[in-house]
């Protein structure tokens, strides 16, 4: 089976978490030790004297700081952060198997736990309705799309719904009908959470 995802990838993750993290405690110490140095200079300062600009310089500096550390934490060190547990999840999580007929990729602005992805939909077979209904997997959009045509049969392996290895047993081994209006397209993208919601239950029944 192809593999998204190699230990180069979670090794990489981990170093890029750990230098952001680096970077941020390096701008706070320095922030530390200028409020400290405007500290020592305003208690050296005789009692008469001008103290407005020890003043105003740690006030500015501390709105300065607390925008950054807000915007730099909140943006860019979290999808970092989250990117890496993902892996994380992805090495040592459970995982799930099936095999279905790909259908196409649905490449919009998607995000699964505050990562970029594609979603993959898939056509499987619901024992419950008795009918063919979507099945969605995301692929990280960091990463190469899979190598997928309509009708493909593949074997994928997904952790948490993110692809992580998959499998083409058959080219184009499937045609599926094409929606006959965009009525169809919408009430489509409308019930495919519905879907999903309903096929990971049955899933977790047979288990």
């Amino acid at each position: 089976m192809t593999s998204v995802y190699t230990d180069a990838d979670y090794l990489a993750a981990y170093k890029q978490k750990q230098k952001l993290f680096w970077i941020f405690m390096a701008i706070t110490f320095a922030y530390l030790a200028f409020c400290v140095a405007w500290l020592v200079y305003y208690i050296s300062l005789p009692y008469v004297a001008n103290k407005f600009w020890p003043k105003a310089s740690v006030y500015v500096a501390s709105a300065l700081y607390a925008v950054f550390a807000w915007v730099y934490l909140s943006i860019k060190y979290s999808r970092v952060r989250r990117y890496y547990k993902m892996l994380g999840y992805v090495c040592e999580g459970l995982k799930v198997g099936e095999t279905n007929y790909f259908y196409r990729f649905r490449e919009k602005s998607l995000q699964k736990d505050n990562i970029d992805v594609v979603g993959c939909v898939f056509e499987t077979y619901s024992r419950k309705k008795q009918e063919w209904m979507e099945r969605e997997v995301y692929a990280d959009a960091e990463k190469p799309l899979p190598e997928l045509g309509e009708g493909d049969l593949v074997r994928y392996v997904a952790q948490s719904n993110i692809l992580i290895q998959y499998d083409i047993l058959e080219k184009h081994a499937y045609e599926f009908e094409e929606y006959e209006d965009e009525e169809d397209e919408e009430e489509y993208e409308e019930n495919t959470t519905e879907n999903e919601v309903e096929a990971e239950t049955e899933q977790g029944a047979e288990e």
